[in-house]
């Protein structure tokens, strides 16, 4: 039992494909690689390991394709760029000195067997190398560009990139500390999804429709593809943009026909992401209110490790209502809350001004434009038309990519919530022990503030930094304090006496300390605990009257500051 008692109240009712010479299989490379390895470490050799090359007695055919390359070497007139690739690591000196005869100045590249070299006359290369057994093949040094999607560029009509929310939350930093994703999955709960665009296709593990409980997600709407493309959508594909969360999971749940949600398609959708093993949980949705039912959802999401992030609503200029249930998750005055909630920014940094403002506001994202509604941020619409972004009265614009598939701007917080999810599974994915509500403690200290210092009821914490939350993630403290404690049973009732403990942690991490004591019972044999005493500094004692009809279980706890428990079972008694 690692976390600290909660009690709610609502208020308001493939590896990269191996060189062709490289095709034994994955076993016999790793065989290779081991016997290199041990090679090196008994010669002392540098710990770069040659390439292994094919054994040019093998007697491969010349293939069309490398007889057609050397063909056009050949008839190309003037100075050629080419790359010459050996049989065998002994060969490279001598073939070396044979393109230097021919007047170039050979460029060697040891560990593959590779010299790149400006040859006078491709014509002459041929003759003098094309049938030497010493060559592996000759080709032409081709150009690559650089591999940004065609909307990593910049807009003409705003003079920023399309994709500017990227860059300003720092994702590409985040991704590269956690491997360019994550294991974790992030559940969002929308309109559906285009589950077929090229932008996310591939990316998502679980379809649901909350109305029919069957896997067809088809999204009239376009809103949820598009929450969904801010997340997940790929990057260095040649198409659109890219989503903040690299090669992380996504469970697409259809709990929405047309962008109005009911409570039950709610609970639904909450109860298929915990049972199905979500880790976030997206919604970009708000109302004025909600009922019971969903704000216990949402706490059994706590208790199951599932980190709740929603949009803080878009009425900031029309009354500024408290919208759930972002309200409800999100910590009062920038304390920590079960979840986050999460407003919008323009790409000043400066808040939006519909974006919904109140003590619950945790942090913000990217989610408006410079100005006026037609920007914002920039991800994927379904390919059928007929979607909120088709509609006559619709002032966001949509972006034409060259592959056909569909992209827009939009403003909202809808769309910095994604941004706010993806990033936690990156976080997470940095430090696994993280629990669901130290993740989000981590995303809001690391905020990047942009309006005054310390919290605002605008920003929260500040705008969500990738790279700052990954840092902090893994210094953050994740060791539980040991809970010392005894217990005596006396007639009815059992004495128990809490014993001070001192916070503990790892090298090189902060130490989160300020350790406060707990007791809980459970009167039912383990199934439900409630809480005794909470939250005390000091250890105290403490007599626990045993009542009802099944055994009484009693649990000390010791806890930091960080929610890390440590956890003592005193017993389990028959009242």
């Amino acid at each position: 039992m690692r976390r600290a008692v909660l009690a709610m109240v609502l208020c308001a009712a493939p590896l990269l494909a191996g060189p062709a010479h490289a095709a034994g299989g994955l076993q016999e490379r790793q065989a290779l690689r081991a016997a290199l390895q041990l090679q090196a470490g008994a010669a002392g050799t540098p710990h770069v390991l040659p390439l292994p090359l094919p054994d040019p007695r093998t007697g491969r055919a010349v293939s069309a394709s490398a007889r057609s390359e050397l063909t056009r070497i050949a008839r190309r007139r003037g100075p050629q760029r080419v790359l010459v690739g050996v049989t065998r690591h002994s060969a490279l000196p001598g073939v070396r000195r044979a393109l230097e005869r021919l007047g170039a100045e050979p460029e060697a590249f040891r560990p593959i067997g590779v010299l790149a070299a400006t040859v006078p006359s491709g014509a002459a290369l041929v003759r003098a190398l094309g049938g030497d057994p010493r060559v592996a093949y000759i080709e032409r040094d081709g150009r690559l560009h650089i591999a940004a999607d065609p909307l990593d560029t910049l807009d003409p009509a705003t003079g920023i990139k399309y994709t500017w929310a990227y860059d300003g939350v720092r994702a590409a930093d985040a991704l590269a500390a956690a491997g360019g994703g994550s294991q974790r999955s992030i559940a969002v709960m929308d309109t559906g999804l285009d589950v077929n665009h090229p932008e996310i296709a591939g990316r998502i593990t679980h379809t649901f429709d909350t109305d029919t409980r069957s896997t067809d997600v088809f999204d009239a709407e376009g809103h949820g593809t598009f929450v969904t493309g801010l997340i997940a959508g790929i990057d260095g594909n040649g198409v659109g943009g890219k989503g903040v969360a690299g090669n992380t999971r996504v469970l697409a749940i259809r709990a929405s026909l047309d962008g109005g949600f009911d409570e039950r398609d709610l609970l639904r959708g909450i109860a298929f992401a915990v049972n199905r093993g979500a880790d976030v949980l997206n919604m970009s949705l708000a109302g004025d209110g909600l009922h019971e039912s969903v704000a216990r959802a949402l706490g059994n999401a706590f208790f199951n490790d599932v980190l709740p992030v929603a949009a803080s609503g878009n009425l900031g200029k029309r009354g500024n209502p408290l919208q759930f249930p972002a309200a409800l998750i999100g910590g009062e005055r920038g304390r920590p809350g079960i979840g986050l909630s999460v407003a919008a920014t323009r790409p000043n940094g400066a808040v939006a001004r519909f974006s919904t403002h109140n003590r619950f506001v945790s942090l913000a994202a990217p989610g408006a434009g410079r100005r006026g509604c037609a920007n914002g941020v920039l991800s994927t619409l379904p390919a059928n038309v007929g979607t909120e972004w088709d509609e006559p009265d619709s002032c966001s614009r949509l972006i034409a990519d060259p592959s056909g598939a569909r992209f827009a701007y939009a403003e909202g917080t809808s769309f910095a919530a994604p941004l706010v999810s993806g990033l936690a599974a990156l976080v997470w994915q940095v430090e696994p022990r993280l629990a669901s509500e130290q993740v989000a403690e981590v995303m809001t200290r690391s905020a990047r503030q942009t309006r005054g210092r310390g919290w605002n009821e605008f920003t929260g914490r500040g705008v969500v930094d990738g790279r700052a939350a990954t840092r902090l993630a893994r210094t953050y403290d994740v060791t539980a304090p040991r809970a010392r404690a005894s217990a005596t049973r006396t007639g009815s009732s059992v004495f128990v006496r809490l014993l001070r403990t001192r916070d503990r942690t790892e090298r090189g991490r902060e130490l989160a300390g300020r350790v406060a004591y707990n007791l809980v019972v459970s009167r039912d044999g383990g199934r439900n605990f409630d809480a005794l005493v909470t939250g005390r500094r000091r250890p105290f004692s403490h007599s626990v009257a045993l009542r009802g009809r099944r055994r009484n279980v009693i649990v000390a706890t010791a806890c930091d500051r960080n929610g890390n428990c440590g956890v003592r079972r005193l017993g389990s008694y028959d009242p």
